[in-house]
């Protein structure tokens, strides 16, 4: 929904490496990657036909970043030091460290520029009957319809767009009401869809780990966590876990985002029972192997995932030790320092593999779960934002990742996946990596 109302200063093409204009018609760098100067397209506009001004873009990112911890949005913008309007169409944004994927960072609908005066206004409430500034505006809302129309000058080919919400449980009577004609698109239950034309799969940004606590004497040696992950069948715990909802993932990287690969750890990484077993012969000699505390929140597909772990472990002779926690407990335990093999899952916020690296594995970052820290890497990454060529940024990002996963602070497990059905009548709605779409680009036969 978002997408559809909101424009940032930038936009991003499904799998591509650099950001594409929107409301910036254009962005000069200094040539350190630490200010920014975006200028406005001139034809820029809200739905209530008000130009869009720099003043706009300031808000709305100091509006963010304000945020602070509440918000992973605002803790990707913990780099810019200052937003400013230099006049009604420039806008500066200077960023404390050198940040090469300010652009793509920009492109996240999160960013999506918003009116000052109906964000704060006391009558709509913004939440209700939001004023934006992409291609369709708000139009009212009926029960669990909501209805968009095409925004004054938007590019849109389509008049308007019916969003029907549906409950998860629910998923099943939207298919069917695709099949009948009552909507054009709809997401569906992983899986075939009996009698319907087939569905299709794209990949989602949301990742699933299981991580390492580094700072666990248990995990020291790296033998140790690489047998840990060559005993787990990623593949059978998928299967059994989140059956036509995710693929297994390979590395941090995952697909849809420019510079994944299926397989960046190979064969250190590989499932093989023997191999584990000779890791572990390798690193405890004696036959004492520590057991691991294999932690994770309460749910059915949780559940399988632990089991189908649990079992990777115990057939090489690591011990286990399964221990569960309520959703709304495991938050706060997994940061507490007594966490040992944890679930952990992550969303890119924008379409980059510094959106997945950094974060996670930058020394300090406040997203960095396991404790991870080495000095190659995080060098490696300030390389990267320091390289403003894209294709020469995106091959420092391959050798961060292959750098990582040399020191196994993971095991990877599941990439989540978008899947959808769609009437044949609809044509060039091409989903991204953050389950969104162009809106504007979308037209009917």
């Amino acid at each position: 929904m978002a997408d559809l109302l909101f424009d940032g200063l930038t936009s991003m093409a499904p799998g591509a490496s650099e950001a594409s204009p929107a409301i910036a018609a254009s962005w000069t760098p200094s040539t350190d990657l630490k200010s920014w100067t975006f200028k406005l397209r001139a034809n820029a506009h809200f739905s209530d036909g008000r130009t869009i001004a720099a003043d706009d873009a300031k808000y709305t990112l100091d509006r963010v970043k304000a945020m602070g911890e509440t918000s992973v949005a605002a803790v990707r913008l913990e780099p810019v030091a200052s937003v400013t309007a230099i006049d009604a169409s420039t806008l500066q944004v200077v960023t404390a460290t050198p940040l090469a994927v300010l652009p793509e960072l920009l492109a996240a609908p999160e960013y999506g520029i918003v009116p000052k005066e109906a964000v704060e206004a006391a009558s709509p409430v913004f939440a209700k009957a939001p004023g934006g500034s992409g291609p369709f505006a708000f139009s009212g809302q009926s029960g669990d319809v909501v209805t968009l129309v095409r925004a004054a000058g938007s590019p849109s080919y389509l008049d308007g767009v019916e969003v029907h919400e549906y409950d998860k449980a629910d998923l099943g009577k939207a298919r069917d009401e695709l099949t009948t004609g009552h909507l054009d698109w709809t997401v569906v239950p992983g899986g075939p869809s009996p009698g319907v034309t087939a569905p299709s799969s794209v990949p989602f940004d949301a990742e699933l780990f299981y991580a390492f606590n580094l700072l666990d004497p248990t995990f020291a040696d790296a033998r140790f966590r690489q047998a840990i992950v060559k005993a787990v069948d990623r593949s059978a715990v998928v299967t059994a876990a989140y059956p036509g909802t995710a693929v297994p993932l390979g590395g941090p990287v995952p697909a849809g985002v420019a510079g994944h690969r299926d397989d960046p750890c190979g064969a250190l990484c590989a499932y093989d029972v023997e191999g584990a077993k000779a890791l572990l012969a390798q690193a405890f000699p004696d036959g004492n192997i520590p057991t691991v505390n294999l932690d994770y929140f309460t749910g059915t597909g949780e559940e399988a995932a632990a089991d189908g772990i649990a079992s990777g472990l115990t057939a090489v002779g690591i011990p286990v030790n399964k221990r569960p926690l309520p959703p709304d407990q495991y938050d706060q335990f997994v940061v507490s320092g007594q966490e040992g093999l944890f679930r952990l899952g992550t969303i890119g916020v924008y379409a980059s593999p510094d959106a997945y690296l950094f974060p996670l594995f930058a020394t300090g970052s406040h997203d960095n779960a396991t404790g991870f820290s080495a000095t190659s890497v995080d060098q490696l990454l300030a390389a990267a934002r320091s390289t403003a060529d894209p294709a020469a940024r995106l091959q420092i990002y391959l050798q961060v990742e292959d750098a990582v996963m040399q020191q196994v602070p993971i095991l990877p497990v599941a990439q989540f996946v978008t899947t959808t059905l769609m009437s044949p009548r609809v044509h060039d709605l091409t989903l991204d990596v953050h389950g969104t779409f162009a809106g504007e680009k979308v037209w009917l036969s």
